[in-house]
Protein backbone atom coordinates (compact mmCIF):
# COMPACT_ATOMS: atom_id res chain seq x y z
CA UNK A 1 0.00 0.00 0.00
CA UNK A 2 1.19 3.20 -1.33
CA UNK A 3 2.17 5.78 1.82
CA UNK A 4 -0.10 9.08 2.36
CA UNK A 5 2.54 12.16 1.98
CA UNK A 6 0.14 15.97 3.13
CA UNK A 7 1.06 18.71 5.06
CA UNK A 8 0.96 18.41 8.72
CA UNK A 9 -1.80 20.79 9.62
CA UNK A 10 0.09 22.32 12.71
CA UNK A 11 2.19 23.63 9.38
CA UNK A 12 -0.26 25.53 7.98
CA UNK A 13 1.07 29.41 7.70
CA UNK A 14 4.46 27.63 6.92
CA UNK A 15 6.05 28.91 3.48
CA UNK A 16 7.58 25.82 3.04
CA UNK A 17 6.79 22.82 4.90
CA UNK A 18 9.63 20.00 4.35
CA UNK A 19 7.72 16.30 4.68
CA UNK A 20 10.16 15.21 8.13
CA UNK A 21 9.45 11.34 7.36
CA UNK A 22 11.49 8.71 4.44
CA UNK A 23 9.41 7.78 1.23
CA UNK A 24 9.10 4.58 -0.46
CA UNK A 25 9.03 4.60 -3.84
CA UNK A 26 5.39 5.20 -4.22
CA UNK A 27 3.38 7.53 -2.59
CA UNK A 28 0.23 8.88 -2.37
CA UNK A 29 0.61 12.49 -1.96
CA UNK A 30 -2.46 14.96 -1.32
CA UNK A 31 -1.79 18.73 -2.02
CA UNK A 32 -4.38 21.38 -0.43
CA UNK A 33 -5.37 24.94 -2.48
CA UNK A 34 -2.92 27.30 -3.07
CA UNK A 35 0.07 24.85 -2.61
CA UNK A 36 2.53 22.83 -4.63
CA UNK A 37 4.60 19.84 -3.82
CA UNK A 38 7.95 19.62 -5.14
CA UNK A 39 9.90 16.23 -5.01
CA UNK A 40 13.55 16.21 -5.13
CA UNK A 41 14.53 12.29 -5.69
CA UNK A 42 18.06 12.11 -5.05
CA UNK A 43 18.51 15.67 -4.05
CA UNK A 44 17.45 16.61 -7.79
CA UNK A 45 14.28 18.94 -8.53
CA UNK A 46 11.94 16.34 -10.21
CA UNK A 47 8.31 17.11 -10.06
CA UNK A 48 5.98 20.35 -9.06
CA UNK A 49 2.04 18.80 -7.84
CA UNK A 50 -0.48 21.22 -7.54
CA UNK A 51 -3.47 20.82 -5.74
CA UNK A 52 -5.49 17.30 -5.14
CA UNK A 53 -3.97 13.74 -4.69
CA UNK A 54 -1.42 12.18 -6.81
CA UNK A 55 0.56 8.70 -7.22
CA UNK A 56 3.94 9.39 -7.39
CA UNK A 57 6.67 7.02 -8.07
CA UNK A 58 10.29 7.28 -8.03
CA UNK A 59 12.66 7.37 -10.69
CA UNK A 60 14.93 5.61 -8.75
CA UNK A 61 13.77 3.56 -6.14
CA UNK A 62 17.57 3.00 -4.85
CA UNK A 63 17.27 6.76 -3.84
CA UNK A 64 16.10 8.67 -0.87
CA UNK A 65 13.46 11.20 -1.86
CA UNK A 66 13.03 14.71 -0.62
CA UNK A 67 8.76 16.63 -0.57
CA UNK A 68 8.89 19.64 0.24
CA UNK A 69 5.16 21.40 0.68
CA UNK A 70 5.15 25.20 -1.03
CA UNK A 71 2.60 27.55 -0.59
CA UNK A 72 1.51 29.92 -3.42
CA UNK A 73 -0.72 32.27 -1.65
CA UNK A 74 0.35 34.73 0.33
CA UNK A 75 2.08 34.45 3.99
CA UNK A 76 3.09 37.21 6.22
CA UNK A 77 6.76 38.30 7.30
CA UNK A 78 7.56 40.47 9.99
CA UNK A 79 10.35 43.25 10.05
CA UNK A 80 12.15 45.18 13.06
CA UNK A 81 14.76 47.26 12.04
CA UNK A 82 16.87 49.48 13.77
CA UNK A 83 19.84 51.87 12.83
CA UNK A 84 21.58 55.02 13.90
CA UNK A 85 22.85 57.73 12.27
CA UNK A 86 24.68 61.31 12.58
CA UNK A 87 22.19 64.12 10.92
CA UNK A 88 23.76 66.49 8.44
CA UNK A 89 24.85 69.74 10.07
CA UNK A 90 23.97 69.49 13.34
CA UNK A 91 26.04 66.10 13.73
CA UNK A 92 23.42 64.74 15.98
CA UNK A 93 23.28 61.26 16.44
CA UNK A 94 19.67 59.91 15.29
CA UNK A 95 18.09 56.67 16.01
CA UNK A 96 15.38 55.15 13.79
CA UNK A 97 13.16 52.32 14.13
CA UNK A 98 11.08 50.66 11.38
CA UNK A 99 8.69 47.66 12.09
CA UNK A 100 5.75 46.11 10.63
CA UNK A 101 5.14 43.20 7.98
CA UNK A 102 5.27 42.58 4.45
CA UNK A 103 3.26 39.70 2.62
CA UNK A 104 5.12 37.64 0.00
CA UNK A 105 4.51 34.71 -2.03
CA UNK A 106 6.55 31.85 -3.79
CA UNK A 107 6.53 32.79 -7.67
CA UNK A 108 8.48 29.63 -8.83
CA UNK A 109 8.58 26.59 -6.52
CA UNK A 110 10.98 24.83 -7.68
CA UNK A 111 13.57 27.52 -8.37
CA UNK A 112 13.32 27.81 -4.30
CA UNK A 113 13.65 24.33 -3.84
CA UNK A 114 16.65 23.85 -5.50
CA UNK A 115 18.61 26.03 -3.24
CA UNK A 116 18.11 24.36 0.07
CA UNK A 117 17.69 20.81 -1.04
CA UNK A 118 18.91 18.71 1.66
CA UNK A 119 19.77 20.93 4.27
CA UNK A 120 18.16 20.37 8.05
CA UNK A 121 14.43 20.02 7.95
CA UNK A 122 13.80 22.02 10.88
CA UNK A 123 15.95 25.34 9.40
CA UNK A 124 14.37 25.59 6.04
CA UNK A 125 11.17 27.88 7.12
CA UNK A 126 12.80 29.73 9.49
CA UNK A 127 16.02 30.33 7.00
CA UNK A 128 13.07 31.82 4.84
CA UNK A 129 11.23 33.82 6.82
CA UNK A 130 14.64 35.29 7.85
CA UNK A 131 16.09 35.87 4.59
CA UNK A 132 13.00 38.00 3.51
CA UNK A 133 13.02 40.30 6.84
CA UNK A 134 16.52 40.80 6.35
CA UNK A 135 16.14 41.52 2.95
CA UNK A 136 13.39 44.29 3.89
CA UNK A 137 14.97 45.56 6.86
CA UNK A 138 18.96 46.20 4.77
CA UNK A 139 16.68 48.11 2.35
CA UNK A 140 14.99 50.20 5.20
CA UNK A 141 18.46 50.60 6.98
CA UNK A 142 19.34 52.54 4.01
CA UNK A 143 16.90 54.51 2.25
CA UNK A 144 15.37 56.12 5.38
CA UNK A 145 18.03 57.64 6.56
CA UNK A 146 19.46 58.93 3.16
CA UNK A 147 15.51 60.66 2.95
CA UNK A 148 15.86 62.04 6.34
CA UNK A 149 19.14 63.03 5.86
CA UNK A 150 18.31 64.85 2.14
CA UNK A 151 15.78 66.76 3.98
CA UNK A 152 17.35 67.42 6.90
CA UNK A 153 14.22 66.02 9.11
CA UNK A 154 13.74 62.65 10.26
CA UNK A 155 10.10 64.02 10.04
CA UNK A 156 10.29 62.77 6.60
CA UNK A 157 9.71 59.31 7.39
CA UNK A 158 8.79 59.55 10.97
CA UNK A 159 5.69 61.62 10.19
CA UNK A 160 2.38 59.61 10.29
CA UNK A 161 0.93 61.83 7.41
CA UNK A 162 4.05 60.79 5.38
CA UNK A 163 3.69 56.51 5.69
CA UNK A 164 1.06 56.05 3.05
CA UNK A 165 3.27 58.01 0.61
CA UNK A 166 6.30 56.16 1.97
CA UNK A 167 5.13 52.73 1.60
CA UNK A 168 4.18 53.29 -2.37
CA UNK A 169 8.00 54.16 -2.49
CA UNK A 170 9.36 51.50 -0.48
CA UNK A 171 7.08 49.42 -2.69
CA UNK A 172 8.85 50.47 -6.12
CA UNK A 173 12.02 49.29 -4.71
CA UNK A 174 11.04 45.72 -4.48
CA UNK A 175 11.86 45.36 -0.28
CA UNK A 176 12.64 41.55 -0.78
CA UNK A 177 14.70 41.94 -3.60
CA UNK A 178 17.91 40.68 -1.46
CA UNK A 179 16.04 37.89 -0.52
CA UNK A 180 15.98 33.73 -2.01
CA UNK A 181 15.84 33.48 -5.30
CA UNK A 182 11.64 32.21 -6.02
CA UNK A 183 10.26 34.73 -3.57
CA UNK A 184 8.30 37.58 -4.64
CA UNK A 185 7.07 40.53 -2.85
CA UNK A 186 3.61 41.23 -2.77
CA UNK A 187 3.06 44.12 -0.41
CA UNK A 188 3.50 46.01 2.87
CA UNK A 189 1.00 44.89 5.15
CA UNK A 190 2.10 47.15 8.33
CA UNK A 191 4.11 49.63 9.02
CA UNK A 192 5.51 51.84 12.34
CA UNK A 193 8.74 54.29 12.23
CA UNK A 194 9.76 55.75 16.17
CA UNK A 195 12.78 57.81 16.27
CA UNK A 196 15.15 58.27 18.93
CA UNK A 197 17.96 60.15 20.03
CA UNK A 198 20.60 59.64 23.66
CA UNK A 199 17.50 60.90 25.56
CA UNK A 200 15.40 57.20 24.40
CA UNK A 201 12.89 56.14 21.80
CA UNK A 202 9.98 58.29 21.01
CA UNK A 203 7.56 56.24 20.09
CA UNK A 204 5.05 55.99 17.20
CA UNK A 205 1.61 56.34 19.05
CA UNK A 206 0.03 54.79 15.14
CA UNK A 207 0.36 52.30 12.82
CA UNK A 208 0.15 52.33 9.33
CA UNK A 209 -2.07 49.30 8.13
CA UNK A 210 -2.78 48.25 4.37
CA UNK A 211 -6.33 48.87 3.19
CA UNK A 212 -7.70 45.77 1.95
CA UNK A 213 -9.85 47.47 -1.22
CA UNK A 214 -6.42 48.25 -2.37
CA UNK A 215 -3.86 45.89 -4.50
CA UNK A 216 0.01 47.13 -4.63
CA UNK A 217 1.37 43.54 -5.70
CA UNK A 218 4.41 43.29 -7.53
CA UNK A 219 4.28 43.19 -11.77
CA UNK A 220 1.11 45.46 -11.48
CA UNK A 221 1.28 49.46 -11.11
CA UNK A 222 1.26 51.27 -8.42
CA UNK A 223 -2.68 51.37 -6.74
CA UNK A 224 -2.14 54.97 -6.40
CA UNK A 225 1.12 57.06 -8.32
CA UNK A 226 -0.35 60.75 -7.32
CA UNK A 227 0.66 59.59 -3.74
CA UNK A 228 4.37 60.01 -4.61
CA UNK A 229 4.29 62.41 -7.51
CA UNK A 230 7.20 62.40 -10.45
CA UNK A 231 9.56 65.21 -10.36
CA UNK A 232 7.56 68.54 -12.26
CA UNK A 233 10.89 68.23 -14.98
CA UNK A 234 11.34 64.54 -15.38
CA UNK A 235 11.56 65.53 -18.86
CA UNK A 236 9.27 63.52 -21.84
CA UNK A 237 8.11 60.07 -21.64
CA UNK A 238 11.15 57.28 -23.02
CA UNK A 239 9.54 54.45 -25.24
CA UNK A 240 9.72 50.99 -24.48
CA UNK A 241 12.75 49.45 -25.17
CA UNK A 242 14.78 52.22 -23.81
CA UNK A 243 18.25 51.20 -22.01
CA UNK A 244 18.35 53.32 -18.80
CA UNK A 245 20.05 53.87 -15.59
CA UNK A 246 18.30 53.59 -12.74
CA UNK A 247 19.27 54.58 -9.07
CA UNK A 248 17.42 51.71 -6.74
CA UNK A 249 17.58 51.32 -2.74
CA UNK A 250 21.17 49.63 -2.55
CA UNK A 251 22.69 53.57 -3.57
CA UNK A 252 23.73 51.93 -6.68
CA UNK A 253 23.03 53.05 -10.42
CA UNK A 254 21.74 49.85 -11.98
CA UNK A 255 21.03 49.11 -16.00
CA UNK A 256 17.38 48.38 -16.84
CA UNK A 257 14.82 48.27 -20.00
CA UNK A 258 11.77 50.02 -20.05
CA UNK A 259 8.85 47.83 -20.22
CA UNK A 260 6.13 50.18 -20.30
CA UNK A 261 5.28 54.33 -18.47
CA UNK A 262 2.07 54.62 -16.48
CA UNK A 263 0.98 57.80 -14.37
CA UNK A 264 4.88 58.74 -13.98
CA UNK A 265 6.41 55.89 -13.46
CA UNK A 266 8.35 53.08 -15.19
CA UNK A 267 8.19 49.25 -15.33
CA UNK A 268 11.48 48.36 -15.92
CA UNK A 269 13.08 45.14 -16.55
CA UNK A 270 16.65 44.95 -14.43
CA UNK A 271 18.73 43.36 -16.00
CA UNK A 272 21.67 42.15 -13.46
CA UNK A 273 18.75 41.45 -10.62
CA UNK A 274 16.32 39.79 -13.01
CA UNK A 275 13.79 42.12 -11.31
CA UNK A 276 10.42 43.96 -12.88
CA UNK A 277 9.96 47.15 -10.82
CA UNK A 278 8.07 50.26 -10.97
CA UNK A 279 10.15 53.26 -10.16
CA UNK A 280 9.36 57.06 -10.57
CA UNK A 281 10.35 58.45 -13.92
CA UNK A 282 12.75 61.10 -11.87
CA UNK A 283 14.55 58.10 -10.97
CA UNK A 284 15.73 57.29 -14.72
CA UNK A 285 17.94 58.52 -17.58
CA UNK A 286 18.64 57.27 -20.70
CA UNK A 287 21.99 55.19 -20.44
CA UNK A 288 24.53 56.73 -23.44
Amino acid sequence: MSQVVARDSVAADQLVYPWPFPVGPSIELACGQDEVAVLCPAWAVAANLGPGRHTWYSPDPSKPTAVYFVLTGPVQVDFDMMTQFPMPGSGQATMLRAHGSVLVRVADPALLVAQFVGLPFDRVNDGLMHSVSSSVERMLGKLLPRKAAMAGTVAVVADPATWPALVEELTQYNPTVGAVHGVAFVRFKQLAISVGDHNGWNQAIQEWQHNSSESTERGAAPSNPALVPPPVSQGPVLPVGTRVLVALADGLFHSAIVRQALQGYYELDVGDTGEMVWVPMGQVAPQV
